[in-house]
């Protein structure tokens, strides 16, 4: 019995790599994938099987799957993504095909253009083959898709190209997408156990509901019209990529389908330093942190030279020991110095340093570049990011410098500094305490935010993480600007200034904003409630009434709170940071003001025979698409270092703030590019300096 339930699987098995087989010889969709998938099920396949397959439809396969590098994406490629139906047969239920060009979101949270190289299904972790009930049945499969260099992305780190989504529906949806940000930090609040505490929101659904009102709005006709030509695949690519912000904020709160999110605010690396470079505020135990780092390394070193600094350099760089120690004895008396066990322990300690220190350094390096798969690096990446843009202000610039060399530079400043301790120190146990001293200094920052009294329960760093998310989705720059506005959108210049107030403004005025505040017209039903709520309760004195109705202002920190006091404004508040661009009365004007694309420029023969004429170029590259680092994380961040260190990034840096008029912020970026650039190159010598060490320090200690 058990020999033939044995043959009849073998038959099966056989039988489906013969037809795998015969798709594969005639050129039909089955092909390797097919036996790769009946490998992963059902074994391996027969030898005769594999070798009767003509090496040149495995070198078109291979080929098809791993393309040649520097293949560009058409604009035909980037809208068909947008309009073709997803898999069938084998696969349905993917929402992707192989060969779309698609946007994968990697750990730094950005997202970038990339090609389908192939389908993974899995079974469901809880789905069990032998089970009775399941036997002949297939289970809810699970997708997972090899894009580019990364594999096994899950479905929701995919999604459509925005140049293909442009190229069908115009900038309009990208205007309402900065306009329902705007409209999410002013709803939400930092007010704990409260409805519309930010941790308690559905940011999705919030967009949702505001895509509903402003797509069925009457002056939103011809887009409507446009949207639903588009087709229903379109339609739904285009809403799930202009809600992933909010889908991202979800993620920070742990909203996302009601699991836990990805994000670990208990990251060790997230430092008191990484609060200033989010928040922009909290600024005084930073500043004393960032002064004990630079003192204590100080005085280590000058109690190691005592008072040998005339002729300390000299002994060190001639190999003349003996006046360089601080208490130079004989061995007899008692001394390290100069003696076998004093060489051993310098030798460990170097030898630490280069399998131990070095590889630390190098990772935090990675880590605090953006590109690691951590909470830390996601923070430090979308930092990055409004710092390329040249929207921070001066408290989040400050603490993201202090962060990067601080986790950069000083810490291999600091390990160098403490060799040239242990090199004067004649006593192993100093040796030893030095080391110890050194590794305290060095984790200070982080000690800090540890404390129970920093951020206990880790609200301040996560609102401001979904802060992060809003400022770096939005164009604050050129909602300043009527004319970047205007060019943007595709309207004229002039339609838009006089929208705008006519007095060359654009999105952003104060006065305005305030007033727009506190007009019921800009105002849904529940706003205007909780607005004349508030209202009668400061009448009637109610503080407690008022908390519940009006938004509060919290703060991080006694500084902004003492802002607060002496100039009267809260833009400085947590959710009340972008209280300027909520000039919902200019808004109104530019919602629905884009220019639309006409279908004949995305569809039909004639369109897709231009359009497949349009390639992404390194000078005119698609939107997201990085043509030299492609999506690996370790490319990219040796791409950013090369940037870096040939000053590519920092005349990038300048241009940008000089484009966008933010003169000061150009000259904090100017100092900042030499210091940048000596932060990253001290970086990379560091590792030769411990291999030197590891020589020099035995045999002149």
């Amino acid at each position: 019995m058990f020999e033939r339930a044995r043959s009849s699987l073998t038959a099966d098995v056989d039988g489906d790599y013969a037809v795998a087989l015969t798709q594969m010889q005639e050129g039909g969709d089955g092909g390797s994938s097919e036996i790769d998938n009946l490998t992963t099920r059902l074994g391996r396949p027969q030898i005769k099987d594999v070798l009767a397959i003509d090496e040149a439809h495995i070198l078109k396969e291979i080929d098809k799957e791993f393309p040649k590098a520097g293949q560009m994406p058409t604009a035909y490629n980037v809208i068909e993504t947008c309009l073709s139906a997803p898999e069938t047969g084998k696969y349905e239920g993917a929402g992707y095909k192989v060969g779309d060009w698609v946007e994968i979101q990697g750990p730094d949270t950005k997202w970038r253009l990339a090609t389908v190289r192939r389908i993974i299904r899995q079974a469901p972790d809880e789905w069990d083959w032998k089970e009775e009930e399941n036997i002949g049945k297939e289970p809810d499969w699970d997708f997972y898709y090899n894009c580019g260099e990364s594999r096994m992305l899950e479905e929701d780190k995919l999604r459509a190209p925005q140049e293909g989504l442009t190229r069908i529906f115009g900038r309009r949806p990208w205007v309402w997408q900065q306009y329902a940000l705007l409209r999410y930090e002013n709803f939400v609040r930092f007010q704990e156990n409260h409805q519309a505490d930010f941790d308690e929101v559905d940011a999705q659904e919030y967009a949702r509901g505001l895509w509903e009102e402003w797509l069925e709005d009457p002056r939103n006709h011809d887009f409507k019209v446009l949207y639903e030509e588009g087709g229903k695949i379109a339609q739904q690519e285009l809403i799930e990529h202009i809600i992933s912000p909010f889908i991202d904020i979800d993620d920070v709160t742990d909203e996302v389908d009601g699991e836990k999110g990805e994000w670990d605010f208990q990251d060790e690396n997230i430092s008191a330093f990484t609060y200033v470079a989010v928040l922009g505020s909290g600024c005084t135990v930073p500043l004393i942190c960032f002064v004990m780092q630079m003192t204590i390394p100080l005085l280590l070193l000058f109690a190691a030279i005592g008072e040998r600094g005339d002729n300390f350099m000299d002994s060190v760089l001639h190999c003349n020991t003996f006046p360089s120690s601080v208490y130079p004895k004989d061995e007899s008396e008692g001394g390290s110095f100069n003696s076998l066990h004093g060489k051993i322990m310098v030798t460990l300690v170097a030898l630490y340093y280069l399998f131990k220190v070095v590889p630390d350094t190098m990772y935090s390096f990675y880590n605090t570049a953006g590109t690691a798969d951590t909470s830390y690096s996601k923070i430090m990446s979308m930092r990055k990011m409004v710092w390329d843009q040249g929207d921070d202000n001066v408290g989040q610039m400050i603490g993201f410098k202090a962060d990067l060399y601080m986790n950069t530079a000083f810490e291999c400043v600091l390990y160098s500094l403490n060799l040239f301790i242990i090199f004067n120190t004649n006593d192993i146990l100093d040796v030893i305490l030095n080391a110890l001293a050194i590794e305290f200094v060095h984790q200070l920052d982080e000690t800090f935010r540890a404390s129970t009294w920093w951020d206990d329960d880790d609200r301040f760093i996560q609102a401001g993480t979904v802060e992060l998310i809003i400022q770096k989705t939005l164009y604050l720059n050129m909602l300043k600007d009527y004319k970047r506005f205007a060019k943007w959108i595709g309207e004229d210049e002039g339609t838009v200034m006089a929208a705008c107030g006519g007095k060359g403004e654009c999105l952003y005025n104060r006065e305005r904003a305030l007033e727009d505040q506190e007009n019921t017209e800009y105002m849904n039903g529940t706003e205007a409630w909780d607005w004349r709520c508030a209202e009668a309760a400061k009448k009637l004195g109610r503080r407690f009434a008022v908390e519940e109705y009006d938004k509060p202002f919290a703060y991080f920190g006694w500084e902004n709170k003492l802002y607060e006091i002496v100039t009267g404004k809260h833009d400085t508040a947590i959710f009340n940071k972008l209280e300027n661009y909520r000039v919902w009365s200019r808004w109104e004007n530019v919602l629905f003001m884009a220019t639309i694309p006409e279908k004949g420029t995305w569809q039909g023969k004639e369109a897709d025979k231009a359009n497949k004429e349009v390639k992404s170029t390194l000078e005119h590259p698609f939107r997201n698409h990085a043509i030299i680092a492609g999506t690996s994380p370790l490319r990219l961040f040796l791409a950013e270092v090369v940037q870096v260190v040939t000053f590519i990034y920092f005349f990038k840096c300048v241009r940008q703030c000089y484009k966008n008029k933010n003169y000061s912020a150009m000259i904090f970026r100017i100092f900042d590019g030499f210091a940048n650039w000596f932060c990253y190159v001290y970086q990379l010598f560091f590792p030769f300096f411990i291999i030197w060490a590891l020589f020099y320090m035995p045999s002149c200690y």
